[in-house]
C-alpha cells in the first residue's frame, strides 16, 4: 500500500493541468478579481443617506406624538432625512424617497424603495421601535401612572462604537470565496480521477492483477491524495497573503481553524469525487461532476457575491463554508466553523466506508 500511497501523489505531481488548477489558478483568480472587481463591488456595503417620507393617517395621541418624536430624532441625529407629507401624497413621496412609512392606528406601514441596503435599514429602525413601544404600552396598560416613570433622557447612549480594526476589501472576500472554490472543484475532480485516470492510462488492471487488495488500493489513493489537499490549501492561502496582501482571520488561532475546516471539507469533497468514480466506472466522472460543482458555486456567490437564490443558495455546502469563513474571518466567531469542521469528518468518515463496501462488493462479486 505504501507505493501506491507514493504513486498517487507523484501522480499529482507529474500532472501539469493538476498542479496548474489546484496550485496557481485559484490564486490568479484571487489576483484578478480582487483588483478589477474592487471599483466594481464592494465587500461591505455602506448604507448611505436615507430619506424617508413619513405620514400619520389616523391614530390616537400619545401613538402619534411618539411616532412623530421617533422620525424627529432620528433626523435631527443625522440617521435618516424625514420629510411629513399628506397621506394622500405617501405614494408619490415614497418613489422620490429611500422609504416611506405610514401610521395608521397601531398599524405601521412601509414603502420600501429600490435599495435593498436601505429598506432593511428601516425596516430594523421600526421593527425596534415596535417593540420598544409595545413594551411601554403594555405598562401602561397596567399601570397608567407608569409613563411618569419611565425616564426618557437619551443623553446617555448604550451604544458605542467599534472598528474591527481591518476593512474588508474585495481582495480579503476572493481570498475566502476562491479558497472554498478550489475546496470542491480541485478536491472532488480530483477524487473523481483518482481510478479515471488508471482505467485512461491503462494501469488498472496491473493494480488489480497486483497481490495488493482492493481494499488497500483504495485506502492508498485516499491517503495518496492528502498531501494534494494541504498544498492546494497552504498555497491559496500562502499567496493571498503574502503577495497579495489578503487578510484572514486576525489571529493566527483564527487562521488555523480557517485551515482545517478547509482541509477537513478537502477531504469530504475527495471522498465524495472518488464514490461517484466507482459507482460510475464506465462514465467520464469528471465531465459529470464539472457542471453540477460549477453551479453550486456560482449560486453560492463564490464568484459574485449578490448571485444567491433565497431558499436555494442556504442549502448549498459551499454557501455554508461560505457563511462560516466570513463569520471566522469577519467576526471572529468560531461556532459554525466549528460546526462545518465536524460535520465534513463526519461526511468523510461515512462516504469512505460506503466507498470500501463498493470496492469489498465487486472483489466478492469477482
Amino acid at each position: 500500500m505504501k507505493n501506491i500511497i507514493i504513486n498517487q501523489f507523484r501522480a499529482f505531481l507529474r500532472s501539469g493541468g493538476g498542479l496548474f488548477f489546484s496550485l496557481f489558478f485559484p490564486s490568479i483568480c484571487t489576483f484578478f478579481l480582487g483588483t478589477f472587481l474592487e471599483k466594481v463591488q464592494v465587500s461591505d456595503y455602506t448604507v448611505g443617506e436615507i430619506n424617508l417620507a413619513y405620514c400619520i393617517e389616523s391614530a390616537d395621541g400619545i401613538s402619534a406624538a411618539s411616532f412623530e418624536n421617533f422620525i424627529k430624532g432620528l433626523d435631527s441625529d443625522g440617521v435618516i432625512s424625514a420629510e411629513k407629507v399628506s397621506p394622500e401624497d405617501i405614494g408619490k413621496a415614497a418613489e422620490n424617497s429611500s422609504a416611506a412609512v405610514a401610521l395608521n392606528g397601531s398599524d405601521i406601514t412601509i414603502y420600501l424603495g429600490s435599495d435593498n441596503i436601505k429598506n432593511r435599514t428601516v425596516k430594523a429602525l421600526f421593527d425596534g421601535y415596535v417593540q420598544v413601544s409595545g413594551a411601554y404600552m403594555s405598562a401602561v396598560s397596567v399601570n397608567p401612572l407608569a409613563i411618569l416613570n419611565i425616564d426618557m433622557d437619551t443623553e446617555d447612549s448604550f451604544v458605542r462604537e467599534k472598528d474591527f480594526g481591518k476593512t474588508r476589501t474585495m481582495m480579503d472576500y476572493y481570498a475566502v470565496s476562491m479558497a472554498v472554490m478550489i475546496v470542491f472543484m480541485g478536491s472532488c475532480m480530483g477524487g473523481a480521477s483518482a481510478y479515471s485516470d488508471e482505467h485512461n492510462y491503462c494501469t488498472m488492471n496491473r493494480l488489480t492483477a497486483s497481490p495488493v487488495s482492493r481494499m488497500k488500493i483504495y485506502i492508498g489513493k485516499i491517503i495518496g491524495s492528502m498531501p494534494m489537499l494541504i498544498l492546494q490549501i497552504a498555497a491559496i492561502m500562502l499567496t493571498s497573503t503574502l503577495l497579495f496582501g489578503a487578510s484572514y482571520c486576525s489571529t493566527a488561532g483564527g487562521n488555523i481553524l480557517l485551515a482545517v475546516m478547509l482541509i477537513c471539507c478537502s477531504m469530504a469533497a475527495l471522498a465524495a469525487g472518488m464514490l461517484v468514480n466507482l459507482l460510475l466506472p464506465k462514465i467520464p466522472t469528471p465531465a459529470i461532476l464539472m457542471p453540477v460543482l460549477w453551479m453550486m458555486l456560482f449560486y453560492s456567490g463564490v464568484y459574485a457575491k449578490d448571485v444567491t437564490i433565497d431558499g436555494f443558495s442556504d442549502v448549498l455546502p459551499p454557501y455554508k463554508m461560505n457563511q462560516a469563513a466570513a463569520d471566522l474571518t469577519i467576526f471572529s466567531r468560531p461556532e459554525k466553523a466549528l460546526q462545518i469542521t465536524v460535520y465534513a469528518l463526519i461526511i468523510f468518515a461515512v462516504l469512505v466506508l460506503i466507498g470500501a463496501l463498493k470496492v469489498n462488493i465487486r472483489r466478492k462479486g469477482k
